[in-house]
């Protein structure tokens, strides 16, 4: 893996190496079905919308694939050198007990806790840099990202682009997920599942049920054609019956898709009742609640402490893939306050952007003000600053039509189910909103199609 020369051999988009002929065929496909792409898409922009996909090398991903799949091992061991159980890794890690919810502290540390997967990379002259790990079943775009993708490929296929520009969409997450729940949970062919979403996130459409179950219905389609006998329900719905066994609207719920992060939930009569099932041993969850620990960015730190001790592949992957990474300690502030431009503020365990500061996006009296809570709070974290590439992306006003080209950050998200890459994330910035690639910063997400080698 540290033999590929990504600085060499970009993958990421093809656009610049593009005919005028071909650049205006794709622009030409796209603004006239753009709407059809994104319709009922869980994104974030409300003033515009991309008008192509990425395009990618398909050799490229494969290797991000590889690399991912490495760096999730890594962070797994990392937590195995210093804890055997969910509880003591919680401990180490700072969590008060009850705050995950669903977590058995005598879990072992196991390979089925990174069933599930999607790290967020950033770009730096073309070399992945790892600034987020996303662990278990929560991992979120994976329908909105594959729909996108299908849709450009049809988009291109009808309007005659496809016969300029040879395309395919990545291997199905979708699918690859439903693969995985079956190896990790060893559920049988026809086998009860139960896609379980909360209804008080951010996701659009959350907080309305009923069209949330109707907008998730094709996802419990796929999952009929993969086997399963399916289902979707939000938290809220279930409950335990008179033989004290897990059921919403009636169905049984036995085999659990986790479909929400599992922290800070409100207490609820379904959420209680998840709780019994999986203590009672009556319902089973993809992916355990403990996949969410592994997730935290202090193992970020952990794993830069041990770099020195890894072989030398897995430590040459580290050093240049993973931003060096520090817990924000009292006797660091001075260091971090005065090299704010190299540095960014991170919660160990947010997640989406949420709480990340770029320090060269701060003045010094707020970086100062930051940094300094930050290092009382405690579980806050420096990372190296990764100055992102950016892409150059055509878009289109959502009211008046017109269309505008700018260069934009991105972040790039490979899925991995089972241990397999799948799919990929694309998240893209928007005009003049800064570096983080957050929800309150009207990114858009959107999906990619792939480019064989010329």
């Amino acid at each position: 893996m540290s033999d590929f020369d990504w600085a060499g051999r970009p993958g990421f988009d093809a656009w610049g190496n593009l005919s005028e002929e071909v650049e205006a065929a794709v622009l030409a496909a796209g603004t006239a079905g753009w709407r059809v792409v994104f319709d009922e898409i869980a994104t974030y922009n409300e003033t515009w919308r991309p008008v192509r996909p990425v395009l990618m090398s398909k050799s490229w991903l494969d290797e991000l694939y590889g690399l991912s799949d490495r760096m999730l091992q890594l962070l797994l061991e990392c937590c195995r050198r210093r804890a055997s159980t969910a509880g003591e890794l919680r401990k180490l890690l700072g969590i008060p007990e009850g705050r995950v919810e669903f977590l058995d502290d005598a879990e072992p540390l196991g390979d089925h806790l990174v069933m599930s997967g999607r790290p967020d990379i950033l770009l730096t002259d073309g070399v992945p840099k790892f600034v987020e790990f996303n662990v278990g079943s929560d991992v979120g775009s994976v329908w909105d990202s594959e729909k996108v993708s299908a849709r450009f490929l049809e988009l291109f296929r009808n309007s005659g682009v496809s016969s300029l520009l040879p395309v395919e969409a990545p291997a199905s997450a979708v699918d690859g997920r439903y693969s995985a729940i079956r190896e990790s949970l060893g559920l049988a062919p026809g086998a009860r599942l139960t896609m379980v979403f909360r209804t008080d996130g951010e996701y659009p459409e959350s907080h309305d049920p009923e069209k949330l179950v109707e907008l998730l219905q094709p996802f419990v389609d796929r999952g009929r054609e993969n086997g399963f006998d399916m289902d979707v329900q939000p938290v809220d719905w279930l409950s335990l019956d008179a033989n004290g066994e897990l059921v919403g609207r009636g169905r049984r719920v036995e085999a659990i898709l986790r479909l929400f992060v599992c922290s800070e939930m409100p207490p609820t009569v379904g959420l209680q009742a998840i709780k019994d099932a999986l203590q009672a041993g009556t319902a089973t969850l993809f992916t355990s609640a403990a996949s969410w620990l592994i997730s935290n960015k202090v193992v970020f730190a952990w794993l830069w402490e041990d770099a020195d001790e890894l072989p030398a592949a897995d430590a040459e992957l580290v050093r240049n893939h993973l931003p060096r990474t520090r817990l924000l300690t009292p006797s660091l502030v001075s260091s971090v306050v005065a090299e704010r431009e190299q540095l960014v503020l991170k919660p160990a365990d947010e997640f989406g952007g949420s709480g990340v500061v770029v320090g060269r996006e701060a003045t010094p009296a707020e970086w100062l003000q930051l940094v300094e809570s930050g290092a009382a709070e405690g579980l806050h974290l420096v990372q190296d600053y990764s100055k992102p590439d950016r892409m150059v992306m055509d878009f289109v006003h959502l009211s008046s039509g017109a269309q505008e080209r700018a260069e934009v950050p991105f972040s790039i998200g490979p899925y991995t189910f089972g241990r397999r890459g799948s799919g990929c994330y694309v998240r893209i910035g928007s005009q003049g909103e800064g570096e983080v690639l957050n929800l309150k910063r009207n990114v858009h997400v959107t999906g990619s199609l792939l480019l064989g080698e010329t």
